[in-house]
């Protein structure tokens, strides 16, 4: 029986990724700072949270965020930032987080945000359980001051820079609100936090330079 020539090349291919990661394995990216996240952003100021240890182990990050930020007058603003170091597995949409707590998710239009970090393209969607609504902005961040707005991307980032540098990393960043009365106001309260939030971002990553 014949093998087809692509099949060949893949099977060396293959076998050229193993070696590589066998004799050079990848590096560390380097430390992390994401408690250094300022503790008022927007007008908000923050507490710390904590995640159920059920939602750590499917995660498996490298290093994680949780705060509730808060402003007389308005809905709070929920931050979660998940740090991944040389691993993407653990990266997911979360729409699937929120499904699997019994939220109906409604997909809305993406937003591309003007920031000092660059344009952020988010993804926005709702989450409705009962009387609960949730609007939910979220974006990828990686090396060299990178948004991203597709997991697909980031793990595709990831790969590329192992393969570079032998080390690589980036992190999930979600943002959300309660949408009480006009929405717009929760549109405008998520908008004005992530122009805020994302020119501090490479700070607390492991930037190479």
């Amino acid at each position: 029986m014949l093998i087809r020539p692509r099949v060949v090349a893949s099977l060396l291919l293959l076998g050229l990724l193993a070696a590589y990661v066998l004799l050079l394995p990848p590096g560390t990216a380097g430390e992390t700072h994401l408690a250094s996240l300022p503790a008022e952003i927007a007008g908000f100021r923050s507490t710390d949270l904590e995640l159920e240890q059920a939602v750590l182990d499917d995660l498996n990050p490298d290093g994680i965020l949780v705060r509730r930020y808060e402003r007389a007058g308005v809905p709070p603003v929920w931050l979660v930032i998940v740090y991944f170091e040389n691993a993407r597995l653990g990266a997911h949409d979360p729409e699937l987080c929120y499904r699997s707590q019994g939220f109906e998710v409604g997909n809305r239009p993406d937003a591309t945000l003007t920031t000092g970090l660059g344009p952020v393209p988010c993804r926005v969607f709702d989450a409705v359980r009962g009387e609960r609504n949730e609007l939910v902005n979220y974006f990828w961040y990686t090396a060299g001051r990178r948004a991203l707005a597709e997991v697909k991307t980031f793990r595709d980032e990831m790969f590329f820079q192992g393969l570079k540098s032998n080390r690589s990393f980036g992190a999930f960043v979600r943002i959300s609100t309660l949408v009480e009365g006009d929405r717009a106001v929760s549109e405008a309260v998520l908008n004005r936090f992530v122009q805020e939030l994302a020119p501090v971002l490479p700070q607390m990553f492991p930037e190479e330079g």
